[in-house]
């Protein structure tokens, strides 16, 4: 069940936790964690939409963005049309599937409803931040932040959803562990109309190396950072890809 929360700055939206929207608030609108240059008028494809903080922020600084969303979780996406109902924000279309390097069915997703921002299709990824979470609070704690429910989601591929007739300034990635699989699943005669990416990245198993390849190959040159509010054995990063 969602909350109206006020997050300052006469910004309200609708959280199903507190604690990881503030967090994302920090990251998003005081970090700038996707601050990038742009048109007016931006195409914008966002993978991994959670509650909609990323569409949020994209039209306070371009109110014509038209965005592409997708977000496989039910009880996010709901979240997220309820605050692009309550902004009352238009050119936004959001898909419940989630995205990967082919198109399967039935894929079971570990979703977690005190921490949503979270939820993947890998949860072995979240050991780490589990074990870390646990050296600050007890583990009775970290059981209940991370009492997963299962939830099965169909996976597409990127590729199906993109228009042959519009080049996509930004390209915003951030889904736990399938950042690879994301890019896998678009197809090689799209690349030259992608122009920039920025995706979250945690570097377990050569995750970070995998992202960076696809990106090269497909004519990128990247910048990798530690990602904002993140320490360094978080081992967590953004890449901002840019076209030479």
């Amino acid at each position: 069940m969602s909350k109206l929360l006020d997050l300052g700055g006469g910004l309200h939206v609708y959280a199903q936790s507190i604690m990881e929207t503030r967090f994302m608030h920090d990251e998003i609108f005081n970090e700038g964690c996707y601050d990038v240059d742009l048109p007016d008028r931006p195409f914008i494809v966002d993978v991994g939409g959670n509650i909609g903080m990323f569409v949020l922020y994209i039209k306070s600084k371009y109110p014509d963005a038209e965005i592409i969303s997708f977000e496989p979780m039910p009880q996010s996406a709901a979240v997220f049309r309820q605050n692009v109902a309550l902004h009352r924000l238009e050119g936004i279309t959001l898909n419940e599937v989630a995205l990967g390097s082919e198109t399967e069915g039935n894929v079971m997703f570990a979703f977690y409803p005190m921490l949503p921002g979270n939820s993947t299709r890998y949860p072995e990824t979240k050991v780490l931040p589990m074990v870390q979470m646990a050296e600050a609070v007890p583990q009775k704690t970290v059981d209940q932040m991370y009492k997963v429910q299962e939830v099965n989601a169909t996976v597409e591929r990127l590729a199906s959803f993109l228009p042959e007739d519009r080049d996509v300034d930004l390209l915003k990635v951030d889904v736990e562990g399938a950042e690879a699989d994301v890019l896998l699943g678009i197809a090689a005669d799209q690349w030259p109309r992608i122009h920039q990416a920025v995706l979250e990245v945690a570097d377990l198993d050569g995750q970070l190396e995998k992202v960076n390849g696809i990106l090269h190959d497909a004519g990128f040159t990247t910048a990798v950072t530690q990602a904002p509010l993140t320490e360094a054995r978080n081992v967590t990063y953004m890449v901002h890809a840019t076209r030479t």
